[in-house]
């Protein structure tokens, strides 16, 4: 019985290290234009995807560049430049991507590219947070932004469903760019409504309904329970538009006040544990460290100086010990050491 047995234990072992493989990506490929030493890309964590949970692959002489990721399913891996769409990967999968960049002539992906991504990157990919629509209007006329924006999202989910009836997309991928893209119209929804909101109080007029209607619809149309949500680069940004909803709709907010207190916070380097303070009173379990790690990460990237971020991952890594996004917040200190 012991040859036997052996034989199932190495059969095993060899299937262990099948599954192991076949859940890696490879991305090799070439970047030109600007000159840089290192391509930064998002490193898929539990699925989740964040703008600033990154890994750097170096450049050679010659703008040659390789790195991998793990995934068992379907995922998005994003350069870092600006309006660039997401590499669409497969557990398994090689890629060969060539990049281009130049700030007076913008981003380009190119490469042994399969249809799937051809027509996603056909979607636009400015970042919905810039409020720059390519609409013939001012964003101040927030029904006729919201109006365009809903219909285009209606076009690219007939399309996404066009392709997924027309067998070019697998059911995986097409959950994947269905939710990515709903994500995408609803987060810039939530951006007309409160860039109108906060420019409304500001001259000290009252708020429309309209505008907290179109905020409140966009942010039930994609639950946090949708297995894809995380998948999505713009998941961070509707978990922070909620956040910002339910602060500003609070029947005992006061915008006077807060002003006051955030200019107050501000000037004691506590604005980011402010926000961060109120965060478990909208949103819970696992998409709470999500958006309490993405949000240091952001802020780090956005924001000077960096007299908090110390502080804030203290309190994070005091509350979540264990938590997989510990590395990128890690990358974080060890940058703040150097300076």
């Amino acid at each position: 019985m012991k040859p036997i047995f052996n034989l199932i234990f190495l059969f095993i072992i060899l299937l262990a290290g099948c599954a192991t493989e076949q859940k890696e990506v490879v991305i090799s490929g070439h970047y030109s234009g600007q000159p840089r030493e290192r391509i930064a890309s998002t490193a898929t964590v539990n699925g989740v995807v964040h703008r600033y949970f990154t890994d750097h692959a170096e450049l050679c002489a010659e703008g040659n560049f390789s790195f991998t990721r793990t995934t068992e399913r379907p995922a998005f891996v994003s350069f870092l430049f600006y309006g660039s769409p997401s590499l669409i990967v497969e557990p398994g999968r090689e890629y060969f991507v060539k990049l281009f960049f130049d700030p007076s002539e913008g981003f380009e992906m190119d490469g042994e590219l399969c249809d799937i991504q051809a027509f996603y990157n056909s979607f636009n990919h400015q970042d919905p947070r810039a409020c720059i629509y390519e609409y013939p209007f001012d964003i101040s006329n927030y029904q006729a932004v919201n109006k365009a924006l809903l219909a285009d999202l209606q076009k690219e989910m007939e399309k996404i469903d066009s392709a997924y009836n027309a067998g070019m997309l697998s059911q995986d991928i097409y959950e994947l760019i269905k939710t990515d893209r709903q994500l995408y119209y609803q987060v810039a929804r939530t951006v007309v409504a409160s860039s109108n909101y906060l420019r409304i109080m500001a001259d000290n007029r009252m708020v429309p309904d309209e505008i907290f209607e179109i905020w409140e619809d966009a942010l039930s149309a994609v639950s946090t329970d949708n297995p894809w949500f995380f998948s999505s680069l713009r998941a961070y940004d509707y978990l922070l538009y909620t956040y910002w909803h339910h602060i500003y709709t609070d029947p005992a907010f006061d915008y006077d006040e807060f002003v006051k207190i955030r200019a107050e916070k501000r000037e004691a380097r506590q604005v980011m544990a402010h926000t961060l303070d109120r965060a478990p009173e909208i949103i819970s379990g696992a998409s709470l460290e999500f958006f309490m790690a993405a949000y240091i990460a952001d802020q780090y990237a956005i924001r000077q100086p960096h007299d908090e971020l110390p502080g804030v991952i203290a309190d994070f890594v005091a509350q979540y010990p264990d938590s997989d996004y510990l590395v990128f917040l890690e990358r974080i200190k060890t940058e703040l050491g150097k300076g």
